[in-house]
């Protein structure tokens, strides 16, 4: 397997940005998380219905309708995923004609890149499978269609996808890993969390792997009990320890 590292930083650190430098017309139909002083303490969730320029228009059902509900004027935080990264930007929530909520945010902004588990950039070879996990038992496991692709990047918790076609977000996968520098289980289990269309018309997927404590948050327990024991060999502490492999493997190839 020829392993082959993307030439990109590993890890990415809060800078201020010019606002020009994100696609915000990507984000429409994206979930976003708002915050704001009016509602102290409170998230809002809602979503992204247009976005031009550097100003976004939020589905104001959202909130369970306490975004109908925010004032002119005021500073907001607005929390979404652009290409992979959970992000923050500040920004002045505008009410327009006929009750619209529009978030305009600042030229220059401070993104909050938060990652819980440091990534390799790096393409190697990744099989996966959809799983019809509402549907699943181990006697369809024989007739799922396994693809191959390759990965953009990786680490112990999830990876990004480099993808020939759109996958819903919330579409379960199995997965295996083809990277000998690093041995991860034979089969993992992960959930699609966002897929976004780039420039040569392919889609990067970014998928999070779903250890065995957190099975049960996603699956009814007659799922579980139907699902490849091979998985219950990525848990919490597995997908710690990997995280540390992969650091220890980007450290000493800058080396």
């Amino acid at each position: 397997m020829n392993t082959k590292l993307i030439d990109e930083p590993t890890t990415l650190t809060p800078e201020e940005i010019d606002i020009s430098k994100i696609d915000i017309s990507s984000t429409v139909g994206h979930k976003i998380t708002l915050f704001s002083d009016q509602f102290a303490g409170q998230s809002l969730i809602s979503r992204i219905v247009v976005a031009t320029g550097n100003t976004i228009s939020l589905d104001r059902s959202g909130g369970f309708g306490l975004v109908d509900n925010l004032v002119n004027n005021q500073k907001v935080i607005v929390k979404l995923d652009y290409k992979g990264e959970e992000i923050a930007i500040l920004g002045t929530l505008k009410r327009v004609n006929r009750g619209g909520c529009k978030v305009q945010f600042d030229d220059k902004v401070q993104p909050l890149f938060r990652r819980r588990y440091p990534r390799a950039f790096l393409r190697c070879p990744i099989n996966l499978a959809a799983v019809p996990i509402q549907s699943f038992s181990s006697s369809r496991l024989s007739k799922l269609r396994w693809m191959i692709t390759n990965t953009v990047n990786l680490s112990g918790g999830g990876a990004l996808l480099d993808f020939s076609s759109y996958l819903e977000s919330t579409t379960y996968l199995f997965m295996n890993i083809d990277f000998k520098e690093i041995l991860f289980p034979s089969l993992l289990l992960g959930q699609v969390c966002h897929c976004q269309q780039m420039e040569d018309g392919h889609f990067h997927i970014g998928v999070e792997f779903i250890p065995r404590e957190e099975q049960e948050r996603h699956f009814s327990t007659t799922v579980v009990r139907q699902l490849p024991t091979a998985l219950a060999t990525y848990d919490d502490v597995q997908r710690f320890l990997l995280s540390k492999k992969i650091v220890a493997w980007m450290q000493n190839r800058n080396q």
